[in-house]
């Protein structure tokens, strides 16, 4: 099948009203001059690097690129779009529907607004090697925009001096690689990785700095060499920080943090950090972070002049060895009768912290709900469990280890309230006591579980 293109040969300038293409979109060895629309519902729209291939838009001119391949903007000469008055690039979808489009080639396009209505769940790629340039506004409308992160800052969506964008700000919306800002104002990174947006802030600089910045789920530098006051570092998240042209004065930075309850459950112990290629520094030097869960913010300061490359999470506090035992009851029928004195139960023992073992002699008080109830160990409990009536409660001692996982060691039982009871609501109560296991008092907070239980 024969090929169709709107192609422009050498020396040509074509001085656009409303042009609407059909067919592959090729700029070929002269200038296309776009002062009012133009639509390609072709394959795709290419700008050779035959000289002096180029594409320039100015007057409020408008680009709907419908082109039907991902890659639907093929720049490999110059795309300015920011011409006096500026113009837009729609990137409406394949033919108009929701689907992938993107931008390749070798040189970097100039947009002055860039909107991306490819469908809302869509990607849009970004693989051009030399990234692309916003000089206005970029509207995300679409899902993930991707970037290619071996290119790093060069291959990022760039936004140059008084730059902004709209959306970007979700799970499901954002930039999957790099974002660069030029120029001297405040600035969020919209960036992300996969399903998971995590916004870095940077205050004003004082000079029109170069920043590009990355979020990735991992830790591109080791682990194991904090500075003195910073103990661990985060290894499942971390934002590199390319200074291209760095600020001349400090900038203030600020984190939106993943869930790190599982590597510090105490928001204050928590710090940014920054690697200078040696080691972590404490960028915050004091507690700011707003919690430990996902979205809680984090603050620090980079420091003008500082060779920073990478900016993650940091503890002030060494990892506990020790064990942390939390005892929890479950019970499927809570109700007792004159009829229906006894009731299965299970007290299942967890150690929340990874990592550790609980061993030695492990304790576990139950109290009981009335005081002629009676508790008696059932199944492979009463065989791995010793159990010794002491008055108000039965003592339940095993030397099994507890390593840490959601599940623990469950303790099944059976437990008798007599018919003679009086009828009424009573605590039914399992209680850790101090160093159990190997567990230090410190970590008691969660050593106590009491459920209701009931006597008709």
């Amino acid at each position: 099948m024969k090929k169709e293109y709107i192609s422009l040969m050498t020396g040509m300038a074509l001085l656009l009203g409303n042009q609407l293409a059909h067919a592959q979109l090729v700029i070929d060895g002269a200038t296309f001059n776009n002062y009012g629309s133009v639509t390609n519902r072709g394959t795709y729209t290419a700008v050779t690097a035959t000289a002096p291939a180029a594409y320039t838009a100015s007057s409020g001119a408008v680009f709907n690129h419908y082109e039907t391949d991902a890659n639907s903007l093929r720049v490999n000469n110059s795309y300015n779009a920011n011409g006096t008055g500026g113009s837009t690039d729609n990137f409406n979808g394949p033919a108009g529907i929701a689907g992938v489009q993107g931008i390749s080639g070798s040189v970097a396009p100039n947009f002055s607004t860039l909107a991306l209505k490819n469908g809302s769940a869509s990607a849009f790629n970004i693989t051009n090697t030399a990234g692309a340039n916003v000089f206005t506004i970029a509207s995300f409308e679409n899902g993930i925009t991707n970037t290619v992160r071996a290119n790093t800052a060069n291959g990022a969506l760039r936004f140059q001096a008084g730059a902004t964008y709209t959306g970007g700000l979700t799970d499901a919306q954002h930039v999957d690689g790099y974002v660069s800002k030029i120029g001297n104002s405040t600035f969020i990174f919209p960036v992300g990785n996969n399903s998971d947006l995590r916004t870095l802030r940077i205050s004003a600089p004082a000079n029109t700095a170069h920043i590009s910045v990355a979020y990735a789920a991992d830790l591109g530098e080791a682990s194991n060499t904090p500075s003195p006051s910073i103990k661990r570092v985060y290894t499942l998240g971390s934002w590199d920080w390319v200074a291209v042209t760095p600020s001349t004065n400090d900038l203030d930075v600020t984190v939106s943090i993943p869930n790190v309850s599982g590597f510090e459950s105490t928001a204050a112990n928590l710090r940014l950090v920054g690697w200078d290629g040696s080691q972590w520094l404490d960028l915050s030097g004091a507690a700011n972070a707003t919690g430990v869960a996902e979205n809680s913010t984090l603050t620090g300061v980079v420091p003008a002049g500082a060779a920073i490359t990478q900016i993650a999470i940091g503890s002030t506090q060494e990892l506990a060895t020790t064990p942390d035992l939390r005892p929890f009851i479950i019970m499927g029928n809570v109700t007792f009768s004159n009829t229906e004195t006894v009731r299965p139960f299970t007290v299942r023992v967890r150690n929340m912290r990874a990592g550790t073992i609980a061993s030695d002699l492990i304790t576990i008080r139950i109290y009981k709900p009335t005081p002629t109830s009676t508790i008696a160990l059932t199944g492979a409990s009463a065989t791995e469990w010793t159990i010794t009536n002491s008055g108000t409660y039965y003592t339940l001692t095993t030397n099994s280890d507890i390593a840490a996982s959601p599940l623990g060691n469950s303790i099944t039982a059976n437990l008798t309230i007599p018919a003679a009871a009086v009828p009424g609501g009573y605590p039914f109560r399992a209680f850790i006591p101090d160093l159990s296991g190997g567990e230090v008092v410190a970590d008691n907070g969660n050593n106590n579980i009491i459920i209701q239980v009931f006597k008709n």
